[in-house]
Formats: C-alpha cells, structure tokens, sequence
C-alpha cells in the first residue's frame, strides 16, 4: 500500500493540544492508541494525532489544511457522551474524509441493545427474552410476570460493562425491579431487562466488509467463581486487575467445538454482522448452552490493541498485528 496521510482520531477527558500529547503516549490509557500509532508508522504513513473532547474545530482545521487520506477512526464519545459516537462518523461523512470501522447507522444501530434483539430476532437469530424499561414511564410489576427468570438487567445503551454489577442478577420480580430502578435512578438511563443465559460468555471477531474472514474465538472464563454462582463479566470485573486475579476471570481460546457447532457459530455471526450493517471489524458478543447459539450484542470498531482480544483472535486466524492495521485501512477505502 502506498504512503497514506492519516489522523489518528481518539477520545480525551479534556482537551489538549498535541504538544502535550507525548507525556500521555507512554502510558497504560493510551496503549491501544499507541499500538495502531507505532503500526501505521511502521507502515511508512505519516499520523497525524487527533484527540477530541469537546470542541469539532481542531478536526475540521485538520481535514481542510492538511487533507487526510483517511481517518482511523478510535472515537467513542464526544463531551464525553457515548450518545455521540455516531455523529462524529456522521460529521466524516458530510466532510468527505474515509473513515475505518462502522458507519452512523450501524454505531446507533447497536448502541440500543434491544432493538438490535428485535431486528436479529425477526431474522431467526435467537436472543434472550427481553423487556426495555424506559425511565420515562414506570415499569409496571406485571410486565415481569411472565417473565422467565432468572433475568439479567443492565442499562440499554451503555458500554464497556458500564452499570453491570453483582446484583445485575435477578431470580426474582423484586430483585429486577429494584435494579431497574437503581439504573434510572443512578445512572439517568434506560434499562433492558433479559433472560439470564446460563452458559459460555464467546467473542467472535470478524473482519471484512462484503467477503468475510471469522478469527478463532475467545471465552470469558470464571476459574475461581463458585460452580452454583451465576457467571456473567461485571463493571469491576472487566476494569479491576485485582478483582479478575481473585477471581480467575481471565479470557482465553475456546475448546475446540464439534465441526457442525463451529459452522454454524461462523454463520450466526456473519448473519448478525451483514445484518447490523457493521463494517471494518467488529465483535460478537454470544452465550453458548449446549449447541445453542444466543445473541448478546455486537461492538462495532472493538478495541484493538495488541494483547486484547481482537488481536490475539486475528493473529490465531493468521493475520498479525501490522497485517491486521493494513487489512481495516484497506477496508475503510474500498467501502
């Protein structure tokens, strides 16, 4: 591939202007950003760094004065709003400038967790029993009546295990209610309520936009959780090095599957990636019971630095990690 001049677009708590960037760039919170940074340098492209917070005029200066080829696209929120994501790709788009990852309507197409189980439900992908309770109307007791409990509640729109707890796990109406009612409460959100899967957490990545390659996928394993203990990722979980070390929470490849689960795994996930409209790359989230494949949601543009699990997924699939850079920037200009 040839020379590509391109921004390097991500988040910051505040703003900053790339003259200060280089005391961040050594550090744990940049890591992923650093990866794809020393990648596409490796590559022989020239990066020009770009991070946001609240304020569009510096990306608009940017694509008028130095005119990017593209933009690798690692923005997540805007004013730290996740409710913005979308707009920002929108805003490339009105612009003219390539993007890598998902476009607007895939991004808020799988912000809102129940209406992606609508759609995928409608296609025969099976998910897990849900309910949506708003906060701006009550959630009635007799909605869960015949509900199949036990039920999982987490907030309908956020992410990265944002608001997922030990007491996300409800056996019983009272218990669902009361979460529900922390989530509108506390965090000012919708929640979603779900049946509770009790199975294997697995990721599949994929990679592609119309022809697509499914890497090896990962489990979310829980080595020291009590056996009769429901077992599902939390906020704490995800985010404590100490917490998952007590717990043996730890993610690793998937034992291998009978060829028939395999395939139909492998078809699930492109079905539900075509379905989304996702682009680039992306993740899906599932539960397997026994040879039962259920949907949890999709991440559109995961995280991909090296030792997470994108990555290591696509490097088992045998695609290393500069090969990997290379395959999404390609991506984002044929699309």
């Amino acid at each position: 591939m040839k020379s590509l001049k391109v921004m390097l677009l991500f988040d910051l708590s505040i703003n900053l202007n790339p003259q200060e960037y280089s005391a961040y760039w050594a550090t744990h919170d940049w890591k992923t950003e650093r990866d794809v940074r020393n990648s596409l340098i490796k590559q022989g492209h020239e990066v020009i760094p770009l991070g946001i917070h609240d304020d569009i005029d510096p990306f608009l200066k940017i694509v008028k004065e130095q005119k990017p080829d593209l933009v690798f696209n690692m923005s997540e929120a805007f004013s730290g709003k996740r409710d913005f994501e979308p707009n920002l790709t929108a805003l490339m788009e009105l612009v003219g400038v390539p993007f890598t990852g998902a476009g607007p309507m895939s991004l808020q197409l799988c912000k809102d967790k129940g209406l992606t189980k609508s759609i995928l439900g409608y296609h025969e992908i099976s998910t897990p029993q849900f309910l949506v309770a708003k906060k701006s109307r009550p959630f009635p007791l007799s909605a869960l009546r015949k509900f199949p409990f036990p039920a999982f509640i987490k907030p309908l729109q956020l992410e990265s295990s944002e608001g997922i707890a030990q007491t996300s796990y409800a056996a019983t109406e009272k218990e669902a209610l009361a979460r529900v009612k922390f989530i509108h409460d506390k965090l000012g959100v919708d929640a979603i309520v779900e049946e509770f899967i009790d199975g294997r957490e697995v990721y599949v990545s994929i990679l592609g936009n119309e022809k697509l390659s499914v890497f090896p996928p990962r489990e979310l394993f829980f080595k020291q959780v009590p056996e009769n203990e429901p077992k599902f990722a939390t906020y704490k979980s995800k985010w404590d090095h100490a917490y998952r070390k007590k717990w043996g929470i730890d993610s690793g490849w998937v034992d291998v599957l009978p060829e028939a689960t395999e395939k139909k795994l492998n078809d699930v996930c492109k079905k539900i990636y075509r379905l989304l409209n996702i682009q680039g790359f992306g993740r899906i989230d599932l539960r397997l019971r026994g040879e039962e494949i259920y949907f949890i949601e999709a991440n559109p543009n995961p995280s991909i630095a090296k030792k997470e699990d994108y990555a290591l997924s696509a490097h088992k699939g045998g695609v290393d990690y500069d090969e990997l850079i290379a395959k999404i920037v390609s991506l984002s200009l044929s699309a």
